[in-house]
C-alpha cells in the first residue's frame, strides 16, 4: 500500500508529477486506486508509446481510445483518474493529463494548458503548437485558439495568459473545482465538501474557497466544523474579520 500522505505534501515534494497529485485528489472517491497502482498503470500505457508528439497523441487518442466523455461531461468520475483509466472516458483536464504523463514517460514533454472553458495540450519542444485532448488530440493552430475564445466569451482575444503551461498546483485547483461543481450537481454532499475542504487547503488558496466552505459545511448541518473555517478566515482576511466573527457567533448557537 502507497504511504499516506496529503495533497499538499505531495504537491510540495513533487510539484510537477501529475500522476501522483492528481491521484492523491482521486482518495476522494473510496474506490480510488493506490497512487502506485496509477503510476505502474501509467508505465503499461507508455511502454508501447511513440516518442513524438504526434504520434503519442495518435496512439492515446487511437490505439489507447481515450475520448472525450461528451454524453456524461458532468460525471464526477471524469475528473478522477482511476475512473477515466479505466473508462477512458474524461474531459480535458483528465484527458490531457493523462496524455502529459505518458509522454513524460517517454521524454515527449506535453503541457497542460489552461486555456479557458477547455484545456489543451501544449508541444513544449515547438512553439504554438496545441492540441485538444477532447478531439482526439486534433491539432491546433492560432485560428483554432481564436475559435475558442470567442466561443467561451464573445469577442474575447486570445492572449498570452490563455495558452500558459499550468503548474501542478494549478492543476489540482483546477480539478477541485470540476469535482466541487460535479458532485453538487450529483447531490453527493460527503464528497463536494471533501473537495471543497482540499481546495480551501491548498498553498495559497483564495479566502473565497474557505468561504464557500464554510457557507458548504453550514448548509449540511456541520456546524462546529463550519465555525472553525470561519475564525480561520478571520485571522487570514482581518479586513473582514468582525463579518466572519458575527457569522461565527450566529453559528454557535445551532451547536445547542
Amino acid at each position: 500500500m502507497s504511504e499516506l500522505i496529503s495533497l499538499n505534501e505531495v504537491l510540495e515534494r513533487h510539484p510537477d508529477r501529475l500522476d501522483l497529485i492528481t491521484a492523491e485528489l482521486a482518495r476522494i472517491d473510496p474506490s480510488a486506486w493506490e497512487p502506485d497502482q496509477i503510476v505502474a498503470y501509467l508505465d503499461g500505457l507508455a511502454s508501447s508509446a511513440p516518442n513524438d508528439p504526434d504520434g503519442l497523441l495518435q496512439y492515446v487518442f487511437g490505439a489507447l481510445e481515450f475520448v472525450g466523455n461528451a454524453g456524461d461531461y458532468y460525471s464526477p468520475a471524469n475528473s478522477l483518474i482511476h475512473r477515466v483509466l479505466a473508462s477512458r472516458r474524461g474531459i480535458p483536464l483528465s484527458l490531457a493529463v493523462i496524455a502529459a504523463e505518458i509522454g513524460r514517460r517517454v521524454d515527449v514533454p506535453l503541457g497542460v494548458v489552461g486555456f479557458p472553458g477547455h484545456v489543451l495540450l501544449a508541444d513544449v519542444g515547438r512553439d504554438n503548437v496545441w492540441f485538444d485532448p477532447f478531439a482526439a488530440g486534433a491539432r491546433l493552430g492560432g485560428h483554432d485558439l481564436a475559435e475558442l475564445a470567442a466561443r467561451f466569451q464573445p469577442g474575447m482575444e486570445v492572449q498570452s495568459w490563455m495558452t500558459r503551461i499550468m503548474s501542478g498546483r494549478e492543476i489540482a485547483e483546477r480539478t477541485l473545482n470540476n469535482l466541487v461543481n460535479a458532485y453538487e450537481g450529483a447531490g453527493m454532499v460527503g464528497p463536494m465538501v471533501t473537495a471543497a475542504q482540499l481546495r480551501a487547503d491548498l498553498p495559497g488558496a483564495d479566502t473565497g474557497y474557505r468561504r464557500q466552505l464554510a457557507v458548504l459545511l453550514a448548509g449540511g448541518g456541520r456546524f462546529e466544523r463550519a465555525v472553525r473555517e470561519l475564525e480561520r478566515l478571520a485571522e487570514v482576511d482581518s479586513e473582514n474579520a468582525e463579518a466572519y466573527e458575527r457569522e461565527a457567533v450566529r453559528l454557535r448557537a445551532h451547536r445547542n
